[in-house]
């Protein structure tokens, strides 16, 4: 589907409104109810008696109001309507104890005008009769005045009064935490009163909680766009709105006005009574100190807040310097453009310079960052066989650079002049016209079942995002125990760990968990234990998946020349005549990711400027390296360092070292098995598809636990020829590769499963460990 087809994205808003119907569906019944007919605990005493119908409703309502929020971010909507999804769910949250529940349930109650918004949304949305839409809105309309102004205002006033009582008595629970519970109230009390005179008054262009029309919003790294789970192709427009002229219209305008920006300062109040009444709640209800004085409360909660804010200003300020391989060289994705004056960004393909400065990459600015200064045709031709290739090229032409710059340019490294491949062998391979026709041909039906863009169809689906937030679930629900000393915990958490990084943070750094660049970009810094995602770019993305078992190439093959030998590239040494030794190998398993590709490779890669002498490295800006630098201190703490004061002595060693040395076992388990062995390791052919083919080996294709416990690993060969489309959809590609490459007579390896795929490596290990040119042994 076209990227301006109106319909892109319709799934996403759908779903938003979907959510929100049903979280007003429940709020409207389950507060009605308690409110009419409330359980016997709340009869008995209104303000304290406990309701367990309405501990349920609540926990939904702080839950929604807290995704309310997340999707404010994500779609950009106002400030003041973000602090209003804050507040509410800090209200739910609250009122869970002490049981708050009559003032909890009115606030329920106010969802059924948002039910009739929400529902006239979907009915547009979904194009259903103007008719329809227009009797959801007056009916809107009607509910919220009899709701929120008819039944809330004189509620709001009775439950205020009995809360000032309450204060004034010294009966109350929480001095705090009722002085918040009664300025939410005002707030939202008076919005429903300014929300109502603008439907009798037509005021109207933009309301506090409108969605924002500002052409050029703050982002927090400053790249024009924030997260978003189907975008606009238009900015948002308002419908034409009457506005009546004259003194009405300037009494009007500054009244507007005049509630925007007291919004904003009651809010910022709000902000630090909620705070306050957290750590009274915290501090005194559940931890069980005395009650700190209303002096230290508000100090505390300026500067929380105060923290809050100067945070998010440094992040605006600069964020781009510390991200900068999502804003290379422009360091600007607005829509007003990159400027004029902005750094070259050249990178070569198939011989020719381009200059991609002022490219907007579909793909976003981390792909492109990767060709910066390279030979970046490898990594242009595996993500973009979706294009037609004539296309494609007209598109980059554009971006040429004039011979006379282009005669000095020169990549990082002589060495990466993108030589291994021939192209056009390439391009006229009966192999390569047959795969991109086949991916075609099995992703156009779901797009157009899905109503999205056939690239959109290779991301992950519905069903592998559930899943992804299932297991990142369960291993932070797993870290309790784990910072606890369970025994259970110390191999639960660390293989949880594994397997969510295996199933979305290896397909985040491929581009292929979605089509929002900024999905990809940021979700793998959840999970930073493998590696730091901008060295995994060079060793994996650049390196291994461009060059796969290429001498000089490929860093995968050079990780401890000193202790293996996996490839006739690396040098003999009298040390790998006992390589396959049970010994040598638990060793270099051991320390593979903790001291290896966490700690040397990144020392090494920072001050030699290349990732283990294969692959040219850009030596990172000061603030980047500075932010580096602290992740790096961070995963060695949160590692190493804490079992050591929250653990006995006898067992903090064991936890410091063992969680991350099982870890590294599982990634050397799914990694080496799959290129490491004799059918593999040496193989190569100048035509890419081909040589991805050869290079790579399946087992367990038919397993599901071999596929979920590798994250999809266990199909490599797909994996490399598509490197990004997510690897859910790699079971059904699998079998069609296979008749491909049955076809066209190309050797595809697979084995049944994990074992024999190990016993396939471990024989090549011992092969490779025998000296060179030693009798019967000339390799």
């Amino acid at each position: 589907m076209g990227q301006n087809n109106p319909k892109r994205g319709l799934a996403a808003r759908v779903g938003v409104k979907v959510v929100s119907f049903l979280f007003d569906f429940i709020a409207v019944v389950g507060g009605l109810k308690e409110l009419v007919a409330p359980e016997e605990g709340v009869v008995n005493d209104p303000i304290y008696g406990f309701s367990s119908h309405s501990q349920f409703h609540f926990a939904v309502a702080a839950g929604y109001f807290a995704w309310a929020a997340a999707v404010t971010l994500m779609y950009r909507g106002s400030k003041v309507s973000l602090a209003h999804h804050v507040a509410c769910c800090l209200v739910y949250l609250l009122t869970l104890r002490p049981f708050l529940h009559h003032i909890g349930n009115l606030f329920l109650l106010f969802q059924a005008s948002t039910l009739l918004i929400d529902l006239s949304s979907c009915a547009k949305v979904m194009g259903l009769s103007n008719h329809h839409i227009v009797n959801l809105r007056v009916a809107h309309t009607i509910t919220f005045f009899v709701v929120r102004l008819g039944v809330g205002l004189p509620m709001s006033y009775g439950w205020v009064l009995e809360m000032l009582s309450q204060l004034e008595s010294g009966t109350a629970h929480s001095f705090v935490t009722v002085v918040f519970m009664i300025a939410v109230n005002v707030l939202i009390n008076f919005l429903n009163i300014y929300w109502s005179i603008g439907m009798v008054a037509g005021l109207g262009a933009k309301s506090p909680c409108s969605t924002s029309t500002n052409p050029a919003p703050k982002q927090f790294f400053d790249i024009g766009k924030s997260i978003s789970f189907g975008e606009r192709e238009e900015p948002h427009k308002r419908p034409a709105v009457k506005r009546p002229k004259g003194a009405m219209a300037k009494m009007l305008a500054h009244f507007d006005q005049f509630i925007l920006v007291n919004v904003f300062l009651f809010s910022a109040l709000i902000g630090v009574l909620g705070i306050m009444a957290g750590v009274d709640h915290f501090l005194v209800e559940q931890l069980g100190f005395s009650v700190p004085s209303a002096g230290t409360q508000i100090v505390f909660s300026i500067a929380v807040l105060a923290t809050v804010y100067g945070l998010f200003n440094f992040a605006e300020k600069f964020g781009a310097k510390v991200f900068d391989e999502a804003t290379p060289a422009a360091r600007s994705y607005l829509k007003a453009g990159v400027p004029a004056d902005a750094p070259p960004m050249y990178t070569r393909i198939r011989g020719e310079w381009y200059d991609l400065a002022h490219f907007d990459h579909p793909g976003g600015p981390v792909a492109l960052a990767l060709c910066l200064g390279r030979d970046g045709t490898a990594l242009f031709e595996s993500h973009h066989y979706l294009i037609d290739h004539t296309r494609l090229m007209s598109i980059l032409n554009k971006f040429k650079v004039p011979a006379v710059i282009a005669k000095d340019l020169k990549t990082m490294d002589p060495r990466d002049d993108g030589a291994h491949y021939d192209w056009d062998a390439f391009d006229k391979d009966p192999l390569t016209v047959d795969i991109k026709e086949m991916v075609l041909e099995h992703f156009r039906p779901e797009a157009e079942r899905r109503g999205i863009s056939i690239r959109q169809a290779t991301k992950a689906t519905p069903q592998r995002w559930f899943m992804i937030i299932s297991m990142m679930a369960a291993f932070f629900l797993s870290l309790p125990a784990f910072v606890s000393g369970s025994w259970w915990a110390l191999f639960a958490t660390p293989t949880l760990a594994w397997v969510v990084i295996a199933n979305y943070w290896h397909d985040g750094l491929h581009f292929s968990l979605s089509t929002d660049w900024r999905v990809n970009a940021t979700l793998p810094y959840l999970f930073p234990w493998l590696s730091s995602p901008w060295l995994w770019y060079h060793q994996h993305v650049i390196g291994h998946h461009c060059y796969t078992n290429v001498a000089h190439k490929d860093p995968d093959l050079a990780h401890a020349p000193q202790l293996m030998r996996e490839h006739n590239s690396i040098k003999w040494r009298p040390a790998h005549e006992t390589q396959e030794s049970w010994q040598r190998v638990l060793l270099i398993w051991s320390v593979a990711v903790g001291a290896g590709m966490q700690i040397l490779s990144d020392v090494r890669a920072n001050t030699k400027g290349t990732y283990n002498n294969v692959v040219p490295y850009k030596s990172m800006e000061t603030a980047r390296f500075y932010a580096h630098f602290v992740g790096r201190v961070f995963y060695f703490c949160s590692l190493f360092v804490w079992p050591w004061f929250a653990l006995p002595l006898w067992k903090a060693p064991i936890f410091a070292f063992f969680p991350i040395t099982l870890f590294s076992w599982w990634f050397m388990l799914n990694s080496q098995i799959n290129h490491l062995t004799e059918d593999c390791a040496h193989a190569e052919d100048n035509r890419f598809f081909r040589h991805q083919i050869i290079t790579a080996q399946d087992f367990g294709t038919q397993s599901a636990w071999c596929f979920w416990f590798s994250g999809g690993l266990n199909m490599q060969i797909e994996h490399h020829m598509f490197p990004c489309i997510n690897h859910c959809h790699l079971p059904a590609l699998q079998k069609k590769v296979m008749a491909l490459c049955k076809k066209h007579d190309v050797k595809y390896d697979h084995v049944s499963g994990y074992k024999e795929a190990f016993v396939k490596h471990v024989e090549h290990t011992t092969a490779m460990g025998i000296r060179p040119f030693s009798e019967g042994h000339e390799h």
